[in-house]
């Protein structure tokens, strides 16, 4: 629990002006976009896989 305790401390500390937030969200915004292209990617590359061996 302390462990818990340190991060939030630290994460509080990081993101404690606006500016840096919003940084962040954005940061945050394109690294979700980068995994979900690459699952799609994923996805795709094995449906064609599949119609392959058919």
């Amino acid at each position: 629990m302390d462990g818990l305790e340190n991060v939030i401390s630290v994460l509080d500390y990081v993101l404690d002006t606006k500016r840096k937030r919003h940084i962040m969200g954005g940061i945050l915004l394109s690294v979700s976009f980068l995994f979900g292209s690459l699952a799609i990617t994923v996805m795709t590359i094995k449906n064609e896989e599949e119609e392959d061996e058919q």
